[in-house]
């Protein structure tokens, strides 16, 4: 990595593509704020990873599903009587929704 450092105009650039108002007077704590975090990447970036596999999941788990078996459902009646408020084969529930 290049040891470029992060300029104040860089700072405002990347506060206006990120949508943020960030006052004058911090753009200096930003940008070394903003270096610091290149050089963690710098020492990262030194560490051998040549002997590395790449992985996809940090764990040798996968999903574990149920096997996709009908069951018996619930008879319409036993449903509807089990409702606390119905009307012929329709449930009765609380308006969710105003009209206004």
């Amino acid at each position: 990595m290049a040891n470029k450092n992060i300029t104040i105009d860089e700072v405002k650039r990347i506060a206006k593509l990120s949508k943020l108002d960030i006052p004058d007077d911090q753009l200096d704590y930003y940008a070394s704020e903003m270096n610091k975090i290149l050089d963690y990447f710098k020492i990262i970036s030194e560490v051998d990873t040549s002997n590395v596999k790449p992985l996809t999941h940090i764990t040798d788990q996968y999903n574990v599903v149920r096997k996709d078996e009908t069951n018996e459902c619930i008879k319409n009646k036993e449903f509807i009587d089990n409702c606390p408020e119905s009307f012929g084969q329709y449930i009765k529930v609380p308006k969710v929704l105003d009209k206004d």
